[in-house]
């Protein structure tokens, strides 16, 4: 990947339950998964960073990094 390649990141995301739920009901909840797309800035070992809502080439009002160990796919888009 080349930086500002567009790409779709597909990653398991945390979740939080609220209120009584039995233990068992929790255990058996699936995880949910995410789709992120955006503009390929950089990676390294622990993560990957897109940015979004760019304005010219090289200013970038939101990021989003994703620790590796949550990816379960990067797709490059046309």
């Amino acid at each position: 990947m080349k930086v500002r390649d567009k790409i779709e990141v597909e990653w398991v995301d945390a979740q939080t339950l609220e209120g009584f739920i039995p233990f068992d009901e929790v255990m058996s909840t699936k995880l949910i998964t995410a789709n992120t797309c955006g503009y390929f800035i950089g990676q390294d070992k622990e993560k990957i960073v897109i940015s979004f809502m760019n304005f010219g080439e090289y200013d970038t009002k939101y990021f989003q990094i994703i620790p590796r160990v949550l990816i379960k796919k990067i797709k490059v888009l046309r």
